[in-house]
C-alpha cells in the first residue's frame, strides 16, 4: 500500500499505478470499477486455470474463486458439479472446458435474494405448505447464492466484500438448519417466530439504520428463550436456536454496515474544493 498524489489535468484527475504490478498485465487496457469512495483496476484478460482434478469439489471451487474458465480432464464428475454453479461446458479431446458465467453482477440483489428465499420458506413451513422438495430447493439456492457472493468478491473485491461475505454465510447456514429443524419434530410457533425475524431482516437489509437494527437485537434473546421452550426435543432445539443466532449474526453485521456508511458520508473532493473556495 502507498499513498500517491491525484494529478488534476482539465477538470479530471490522474494517478500513476504501481508499475511492478501493470507491468504484469497483458494487455494494455485496464477495467476499472468502484464502489463508494472506492477504485479498483484489474486486468482485462480473462483468468484461466487448469487442474489434473476433475471432480465436483474442483469445479465449484473455480466458480467460486472468480475464474472465467477453467480445463480438467473428462469426467462424469463435471456434469453433476453444473447443478451446482452457472456454466457451459466444451469438449475439446481429452479435456473439457469449463466457461463460467455471471447471472449477477450486484452483491446486494445476491444478499436479497438469499431474503427472499429464506422468507417464501418460513412462510410456507408456518402455514404448513412446505414439503420436503420446497425446503431442499431453498437449501440448494442458498448454497449456489453463497457462491455467488464469494465470486464477485473474487472478480470484483470491494470494501463491502466483508460484509456480504458473511452474510450469504450466516443466511446459508440458517437455512441448512432450517432443513434440519424440519426433518425434527416442530410446533407451528416456532416457524411462526422464526417468520417474523426473518421479515425484520428483510426491512432491514433495504433500510439499514442502527436504531432498527439495535432493537432487533434486543429482542434476539426473547425469541431465543421462545424457541426453546417450544422445541419437542433436544435437536430440534439446537437447531432453532442456530437459526436464531445466525439471524443474530447476520443483524450484527448489518449494523457493522451502517456504521461504515456513517463513516463514508464525506464531502467528495469536488464538494471539498468548492467549500475552500467559499472560505476563501
Amino acid at each position: 500500500m502507498e499513498v500517491r498524489s491525484l494529478i488534476k489535468l482539465r477538470g479530471s484527475y490522474l494517478i500513476y499505478l504501481p508499475k511492478k504490478v501493470v507491468a504484469s498485465y497483458y494487455s494494455d487496457k485496464a477495467v476499472i470499477y468502484w464502489e463508494g469512495d472506492f477504485i479498483g483496476v484489474r486486468q482485462v484478460e480473462p483468468r484461466r486455470a487448469e487442474t489434473s482434478h476433475a471432480s465436483v469439489l474442483t469445479v465449484v471451487a473455480g466458480f467460486a474463486a472468480g475464474l472465467d474458465e477453467l480445463v480438467v480432464p473428462q469426467s462424469r464428475e463435471v456434469e453433476k458439479a453444473l447443478e451446482k454453479v452457472y456454466a457451459k461446458i466444451e469438449y475439446e479431446g481429452e479435456v473439457v472446458k469449463i466457461r463460467y458465467e455471471d447471472r449477477y453482477v450486484n452483491k446486494n440483489d445476491v444478499i436479497r435474494r438469499m431474503l427472499q428465499t429464506l422468507l417464501y420458506l418460513l412462510e410456507g413451513l408456518a402455514e404448513g405448505t412446505a414439503g420436503r422438495k420446497t425446503v431442499e430447493a431453498a437449501d440448494g439456492e442458498t448454497d449456489v447464492l453463497r457462491l455467488i457472493i464469494n465470486r464477485l468478491c473474487a472478480k470484483w473485491p470491494t470494501p463491502s466484500c466483508a460484509f456480504y461475505i458473511q452474510l450469504a454465510r450466516y443466511y446459508e447456514r440458517a437455512v441448512d438448519h432450517i432443513r434440519e429443524l424440519y426433518l425434527s419434530e416442530s410446533q407451528p410457533e416456532m416457524w411462526a417466530t422464526l417468520l417474523e425475524a426473518a421479515r425484520e431482516l428483510a426491512e432491514i437489509h433495504e433500510r439499514r439504520t442502527v436504531d432498527h437494527i439495535v432493537k432487533f437485537l434486543t429482542t434476539v434473546a426473547s425469541r431465543r428463550f421462545h424457541v426453546m421452550q417450544k422445541a419437542k426435543s433436544e435437536i430440534a432445539m439446537l437447531h432453532a436456536v442456530r437459526v436464531i443466532d445466525y439471524m443474530e449474526n447476520s443483524a450484527e453485521v448489518y449494523l457493522d454496515m451502517a456504521i461504515y456508511d456513517l463513516a463514508s458520508k464525506k464531502p467528495t473532493l469536488g464538494e471539498a474544493e468548492a467549500r475552500i473556495k467559499q472560505q476563501r
